[in-house]
């Protein structure tokens, strides 16, 4: 009997052991050290763009998904979730604020990006000819096609919205804006990279969609107290009841939101260094191929 426990256990301690591995690896010094600063980036960028601004998108995963892509899905839902824990409860910050609750969905957006890191999706991809054009041409309908979705929704095709007139107008150029940009990213670059982060973001946005509609309708009423919300009663207008009312909501603003989230990270990443770049735990899956080997074999090597 004893051999039999002995036996059984021994598999359990080392899948015990490789997860612990597997997690603290995920909080190296560095990637600790850069949490608050995309703590910090998700709430002043969030705040501008729902409670200023009122717009209809939220700005408010850049840091989560940048600490997923270099770290880990770890990393990156615990930076979500602190983001919207101290957004909502710190002292003097949120007072008002109702992201709290939706803690859940920055830790899942936070957990995608780790997976799309695992996965390399944000490295560089060299292009060129027809494979250059068909990825640029993906980039820019993938951008394109979210935005007019945004464009044609009732809250502004039936005359009534609560925005004031130029966040219609926003919209457009919003669009145009980033499809342009990150059309020419990959085309003058010469890097497909875009396209693919382009991709990520929109099923990133989709997936948080579909995890915000519960707490935005059961919790809240479908009334977030952001942008947003005009989109919500529109849909209600329309006969929706909460809860398709706040996923509809959620489906238009974002897949739209994360891939320009996801494009903003993107540029970023390609303004580090492959040097470091590789000091964080999935950075040779975003550096250019031979860079830990030229790490290794530079001045600090030694």
């Amino acid at each position: 009997m004893d051999r039999l426990r002995r036996w059984v256990s021994r598999p359990a301690k080392a899948v015990a052991g490789n997860l612990r591995r597997w997690v603290a690896a995920q909080f190296t010094t560095r990637v600790i050290v850069t949490m608050p600063f995309a703590i910090a980036l998700n709430i002043a960028l969030g705040f501008t763009t729902q409670k200023v601004l009122n717009l209809p998108i939220y700005l408010d995963s850049i840091g989560t998904i940048l600490v997923g892509v270099l770290a880990g899905p770890l990393a990156g839902a615990a930076t979500g979730i602190l983001s919207n824990l101290i957004w909502q409860y710190a002292p003097g910050i949120g007072a008002e604020s109702n992201i709290g609750p939706f803690a859940v969905t920055a830790g899942v957006i936070g957990f995608m990006a780790g997976i799309w890191g695992y996965l390399g999706i944000f490295r560089p991809r060299p292009a060129g000819g027809i494979k250059l054009a068909l990825q640029t041409g993906v980039a820019i309908a993938v951008i394109a096609l979210l935005a007019w979705r945004m464009y044609t929704i009732p809250t502004y095709g039936e005359g009534w919205t609560g925005y004031e007139d130029w966040v219609y107008l926003a919209i457009v150029v919003i669009g145009a804006i980033v499809a342009t940009t990150v059309g020419l990213f990959v085309y003058l670059r010469r890097d497909a990279a875009g396209a693919w982060a382009a991709v990520a973001g929109a099923v990133t946005g989709f997936v948080a969609a579909i995890v915000s509609a519960p707490i935005a309708a059961y919790v809240y009423g479908g009334v977030t107290g952001s942008g947003t919300d005009v989109i919500v009663a529109a849909l209600r207008q329309g006969g929706a009841d909460v809860y398709n009312a706040s996923l509809g909501q959620g489906l238009f603003s974002d897949p739209i939101d994360k891939t320009i989230t996801s494009f903003v990270v993107l540029v970023i990443l390609s303004g580090l260094s492959s040097r470091l770049l590789i000091r964080f735990p999935l950075g040779h899956k975003l550096a250019f191929p031979g860079a830990e080997r030229d790490e290794a074999s530079g001045p600090e090597a030694s």
